[in-house]
């Protein structure tokens, strides 16, 4: 998966620095294909999830040499500013989140171990899938909000019909499941 080659077509100007400056954040951020948080499935199991992140475009993390079923349902594209470790506390704070949502009938999170180690992964087992990608939105655009870039969803008449962090869904998703997905998590 990738996100498709944008072009920032407005012109920026050369007397007016402060817009200038806020004009080529925006540019950056448009036309970027780097730093995403996702949410990862899989085709066997409408069961499983993950979140991983990327400072990389997400060709890199569209697939998984150990599962050919596994593919990126959904990425969030962060502010082109924000640092590796900045992401990596994201990460860090999302999963810790969804490690206290996600837990079976003892308590315990639903987070797949590896099988060698039994160090946990970042996949979750068992859970519905709805409620963990608008969970992870959620927890992402309520507590980090400014780390990522916002999108506005614009109906059928051209009027903005809500918000939500900038998303990029799975060009190979049936029709209809984007629009589905993206309604569960619009703010408006």
């Amino acid at each position: 998966m990738r996100k498709p080659q944008q072009s920032y077509d407005l012109e920026i100007p050369d007397d007016d620095y402060k817009t200038a400056a806020v004009m080529m954040r925006d540019k950056a951020n448009f036309e970027s294909p780097y730093k995403w948080v996702y949410v990862g499935a899989d085709a066997r199991s409408p069961w499983d999830a993950k979140i991983g992140i990327t400072m990389d475009d997400l060709r890199s993390r569209s697939y998984s040499t150990g599962n050919a079923e596994y593919y990126l349902f959904c990425a969030f594209q962060c502010d082109q500013r924000i640092t590796k470790q900045q992401l990596e506390d994201i990460e860090r704070s999302a999963i810790a989140y969804l490690d206290r949502v996600f837990v079976d009938d003892n308590g315990i999170t639903k987070r797949k171990p590896h099988w060698e180690s039994q160090r946990l992964s970042e996949w979750y087992y068992g859970i519905n899938f709805e409620e963990f990608f608008v969970h992870v939105h959620n927890f992402l655009y309520d507590n980090y909000g400014t780390s990522f870039q916002i999108g506005a969803y614009l109906n059928e008449v051209g009027e903005m019909d809500g918000q939500a962090l900038a998303w990029l869904f799975n060009p190979q998703l049936e029709p209809g499941v984007s629009e589905r997905y993206l309604r569960m998590i619009l703010r408006y």
